[in-house]
């Protein structure tokens, strides 16, 4: 039996590894005042599966979208430097609103489940 590597508590550890990062969360605070803010989600799907069912590879997308009052360019490239060393390919954007910085990262990659490596498409 394969089990299904969880993303979910990893990327949770990679953020926290930033340290100028004061708050990691998968939701919007409701009240904004701890910043620099990661807000975080993931999507997987099925890569590779084997014919008792078991889920061998799992293809992951994460967003990470992170909030300041300033600048966001260190913080972007120690994330994106973080989940490239687990493997994950990303990309960034900036998408300012209002009165706060945002950076939005995209990252993939392709989790074996079995001996725990990342590939890329």
């Amino acid at each position: 039996m394969t089990t299904k590597i969880n993303m979910k508590s990893v990327t949770v550890e990679a953020l926290k590894t930033v340290s100028e990062i004061k708050k990691v969360s998968p939701d919007y605070p409701t009240i904004w005042a701890d910043f620099p803010t990661a807000i975080y989600r993931t999507m997987d799907k099925p890569h590779e599966v084997d014919s008792k069912g078991n889920e061998l590879q799992t293809y992951w997308t994460i967003t990470i979208e992170i909030y300041s009052v300033a600048s966001l360019t260190s913080i972007t490239t120690q994330v994106l430097e973080v989940f490239s060393g687990i493997g994950f390919i990303g990309t960034k954007k900036d998408a300012n609103t209002a009165s706060l910085k945002r950076v939005i990262i995209e990252l993939s990659g392709i989790v074996d489940n079995v001996t725990k490596f990342v590939y890329t498409k």
